[in-house]
């Protein structure tokens, strides 16, 4: 029999843990952020005993820009909306709801907002095929910055630059931490695409460079066109 000196412990490598299995979804986000959250003044005063219905108009006045917190650990107002947003837990109609707006696609933050959501709730395949249809969508999106850049000509600080819901969607996709929320792992689309479950992602940067192709390649032929017409209207 072995005495205990000669037994040998192993640790086992620690197994990846999907967030996104927890009964409380608020949790998603870190406690520090989280009670920094619950603890401000706008979540207080706006979100506190908001529902599904009565958010959306909180959403559409106050939130005007995409942030995290502010370097004094400040939250914005897209940051307690998506904290409430999952404390909340909407059904999915509602949530397609807030994303399409009944096809009017009228508010732009709500729709980043309930993107981001989905990023945080929803399983891969799910996520992969809802945002296959922003890809194309150019409309324009305020972030404010952690700290502010002075601008060369004029000298004055920049607080804000402007980006597209393309952009925020490839960031939701591509980066590990957004707005200084970790987000869960996501598994790679070419195992979709292998399964035959998922189409290849489609770049549309090169719909739009065969379209300049094909502008340029007729452009000359219309010149030698025209130039065909001056010469038998001369003669």
């Amino acid at each position: 029999m072995e005495s205990k000196k000669d037994t040998v412990y192993h640790k086992k490598q620690a197994s990846y843990h999907d967030k996104r299995n927890i009964l409380n979804k608020a949790h998603l986000i870190e406690p520090i952020i989280r009670h920094r959250i619950q603890d401000s003044i706008f979540y207080k005063q706006y979100l506190f005993l908001s529902n599904e219905s009565t958010i959306l108009p909180i959403i559409i006045d106050q939130v005007k820009y995409i942030f995290g917190t502010e370097s004094n650990g400040r939250p914005s107002p897209f940051l307690c909306c998506l904290l409430r947003l999952l404390e909340l837990e909407p059904k999915k109609e509602i949530i397609g709801a807030y994303l399409t707006q009944m096809g009017y696609n009228e508010f732009k933050y709500l729709t980043a907002l309930s993107l981001i959501y989905i990023r945080l709730v929803y399983p891969s395949q799910e996520i992969y095929e809802i945002f296959d249809g922003y890809f194309k969508d150019s409309r324009k999106l305020r972030m404010k910055l952690k700290s502010p850049i002075f601008d060369e000509k004029s000298g004055l600080p920049v607080r804000y630059k402007l980006t597209h819901m393309d952009e925020w969607v490839d960031h939701l996709l591509t980066k590990e931490r957004v707005i200084d929320i970790i987000l869960p792992r996501l598994i790679p689309r070419i195992v979709f695409v292998q399964q035959d479950i998922l189409p290849p992602r489609k770049y549309h940067i090169q719909e739009t460079s065969k379209v300049e192709i094909d502008s340029d390649e007729s452009e000359p032929e219309e010149e030698e066109a025209e130039n065909d017409s001056y010469e038998s209207d001369s003669d």
